[in-house]
């Protein structure tokens, strides 16, 4: 750990009393959202009342309120180069955690929220650590959120990305206000499954005056479960950054079908990935809907690429009639043209590796006539 650095009180007195102001801005934003929504913090209650069938079994799965921001079990790990064995923990609370730590803001900075059941050192949080440090050096901030929710408490399952969504919030407040931060405008988050939507919820709890807009939002495979209702403000969508790009995999299904983002790719066709066929529906559809995250990873170190080009309907993509021009294909993934818009379709190697890199031929390949091979 580098040695504690010396915070003037004058300091800490500025920075407490930004926290405070834009709180009650944030607080007021996030309500007129969500329709009268409570902000980060619910009513305290003293009973633990069981609130699905599953709960009358296992009412002690359940947390009790009251729901505050930060939470025990929500936590931010920092991992960089230095640590990479030996993460650092982040309180949003108090202005000598992020000068106690490694965190360097010339390098690039990725928060990154797992999917239901994950965790920080479950994959693919772990794989994707790897990955940016085998590419160079960042600020890598996993948000664990694993023990939140559990079974068989379903109904926590529901409102457990709001809150969750909320406690990221003020740590996007705390990075953009701390002296030793960045901006909002700067930072890149990315999150699988239940992940996509909780950071979609995210730019609901900020204000884009006090605390700037989001710099990117990578959504991989956002899913469709939980998400099913008319509240269409709780998906990610192209107004949520600066920049949203969706990867597809398991769309239709597990995965939501959109376009939402200001760039959606398609991979495969977007739902129905090669090297997924099982003896179960169940594990196939699994397969498809994790499918995204080890394209993702590659394509953080690949030198061939994930290229991918519009085309006029899926229909057209199935059977290769798309025809696009040299200058319409986009990388997707990693380093993606943020000047992407539209949607876009790829298709990949059943193994890895998944990138098929720089078409050599004029045109699109056939998913139609692979099926048949």
């Amino acid at each position: 750990m580098p040695a504690q650095s010396k915070v003037s009180t004058q300091k800490r007195k500025q920075y407490s009393a930004k926290m405070d102001k834009i709180e009650a801005v944030t607080s007021k934003v996030s309500t007129q959202k969500e329709g009268g929504a409570q902000g980060t913090q619910d009513t305290p209650t003293t009973t633990n009342k069981p609130e699905t069938v599953q709960d009358l079994f296992n009412t002690s799965s359940c947390i009790p309120k009251p729901y505050v921001c930060p939470h025990k079990q929500i936590q931010f790990y920092l991992y960089t180069r230095r640590t990479q064995n030996n993460p650092e923990l982040l309180d949003t609370t108090k202005v000598e955690s992020l000068y106690n730590t490694h965190f360097n803001r010339a390098h690039p900075t990725k928060i990154i929220v797992h999917g239901f059941g994950g965790g920080r050192n479950l994959s693919p949080s772990t794989d994707m650590r790897e990955a940016y440090f085998h590419r160079g050096n960042y600020n890598l901030i996993i948000v664990d959120y694993g023990t939140l929710v559990r079974e068989p408490c379903l109904k926590q399952m529901e409102w457990a990305p709001r809150f969750c969504a909320k406690c990221i919030a003020q740590l996007v407040r705390y990075l953009s206000l701390h002296p030793r931060g960045l901006k909002a405008d700067d930072m890149h988050l990315i999150g699988y499954s239940v992940g996509a939507h909780i950071l979609g919820l995210v730019a609901n709890y900020i204000d884009p005056i006090q605390d700037g807009k989001l710099g990117r939002i990578t959504g991989l495979d956002p899913t469709i479960v939980f998400y099913m209702g008319s509240n269409r403000s709780r998906d990610l969508d192209h107004t949520d950054a600066h920049f949203v790009d969706i990867i597809h995999t398991g769309a239709g299904i597990l995965g939501q079908w959109g376009p939402n983002g200001h760039a959606d790719f398609y991979v495969n066709g977007g739902s129905s990935q090669p090297g997924c066929a099982s003896t179960t529906v169940f594990r196939t559809l699994a397969c498809d809907h994790t499918k995204v995250t080890p394209y993702f990873i590659e394509s953080i170190v690949t030198k061939k690429g994930f290229y991918a080009y519009p085309c006029p309907s899926l229909v057209s993509f199935m059977f290769g009639w798309c025809d696009p021009k040299e200058d319409e294909y986009v990388l997707m993934g990693e380093d993606v043209s943020h000047k992407a818009r539209g949607v876009f379709y790829l298709t990949t190697n059943p193994d890895p590796p998944y990138a098929q890199g720089y078409p050599r031929k004029k045109g699109s390949r056939s998913i139609v006539n692979r099926l048949f091979q």
